[in-house]
């Protein structure tokens, strides 16, 4: 059974292709799939794709052409988007987790988290709030509830994000570089809630430059750059023993650091 879940494919993406308005490529034939349970880790440099990509993904940005399928549905076909109906139900299997919180600053953190329960799943207010509370407590913010974003650290902003994608249930959370608007000290806490959920066998896909978190937490990793998937693989030998020349330049600065 165990072996049955882990196989059944959760996010495929297939000859994906978008070019920016200006003409400029920035996904040239992305192909890949999640499974159930697994977490994917996207490292790459600045500018390769790999933000995109997720929202690509999270239909935040439309393809020029390919095939993008979550838990079974397509969002897109060979370039063609599925009906608005359809484009909602799927995109209900989707949490996403932004780099820089994306917190509504006039909610408490309690109303950060409750809201879309209310208005997006129809759960009634007091149901909502118990589970925004219990997800706060997971967190270990239980007593930040009636705080608002701006009294929060950096880290625990984060966190409360964290707990509103998750309040939604989704089937699969994508993170787009969740440290990088945090200071190297609060970093470890992100990187503790993920791994976490990653106990848990929560499907996750992570774009990181945090590459020792990529390398211990992922199941599968891929490098981007340029656009393209350069490297993919094991993250153990993607990450320690790379085998292309542009994956051993790009790691060969956190090597060194």
């Amino acid at each position: 059974m165990a072996d049955e879940i882990k196989n059944e494919t959760i996010i495929s993406v297939d000859h994906v292709k978008k070019t920016f308005d200006d003409g400029v490529p920035v996904l040239r034939d992305i192909s890949f799939s999640v499974h159930q349970g697994e977490v994917l880790g996207i490292i790459g440099p600045s500018g390769s794709g790999k933000s995109t990509l997720l929202r690509c993904i999270t239909q935040l940005a439309t393809v020029d052409d390919g095939t993008i399928s979550i838990c079974g549905k397509n969002i897109v076909t060979n370039g063609m988007y599925a009906d608005k109906k359809t484009l909602r139900e799927i995109g209900l299997n989707l949490g996403l987790v932004f780099q820089n919180f994306n917190l509504f600053p006039h909610f408490s953190v309690l109303q950060n988290v409750t809201d879309a329960q209310i208005h997006v799943l129809g759960t009634p207010r007091e149901e909502a709030e118990k589970n925004a509370m219990q997800l706060l407590e997971r967190m270990g913010l239980a007593e930040k509830a009636h705080n608002y974003p701006c009294e929060l650290s950096g880290g625990q902003q984060q966190r409360v994000s964290i707990a509103r994608a998750l309040a939604l249930k989704p089937k699969v959370l994508l993170f787009d570089e969740p440290t990088s608007a945090l200071d190297p000290e609060l970093t470890g806490e992100i990187l503790a809630v993920i791994r976490s959920l990653a106990a848990e066998k929560m499907t996750m896909v992570v774009v990181t430059h945090e590459m020792a978190f990529a390398r211990d937490t992922s199941d599968y990793v891929i490098f981007m750059d340029g656009g393209v998937i350069v490297e993919q693989g094991n993250p153990q030998e993607i990450i320690n023993n790379p085998k292309e020349e542009r994956t051993k330049s790009f790691l060969a600065r956190f090597n060194n650091a």
